[in-house]
């Protein structure tokens, strides 16, 4: 339910591929992987409703992306 291009950033670094080295398979600037993994994860977390850190043991990533409550 991502768009594509956020799906594809999201997937890369989540395999492991460092912003630099997603760029160059997206063909473009770190600055726009990065942009696109946090929309990827910000509109993940509100796809699963997820309203409270505990409800999936967050890091610190995912909390940042989390809605002020």
């Amino acid at each position: 339910m991502l768009p594509v291009e956020q799906r594809e950033a999201v997937l890369l670094i989540a395999s492991g591929f460092s912003y630099e080295e997603a760029s160059h398979v997206c063909r473009t600037a770190p600055g726009t992987i990065k942009s696109r993994v946090n929309r990827a994860r910000r509109h993940l977390v509100e796809l699963l409703g997820i309203t409270d850190p505990e409800d999936i043991g967050a890091d610190r990533v995912t909390k940042a992306a989390l809605p002020d409550v």
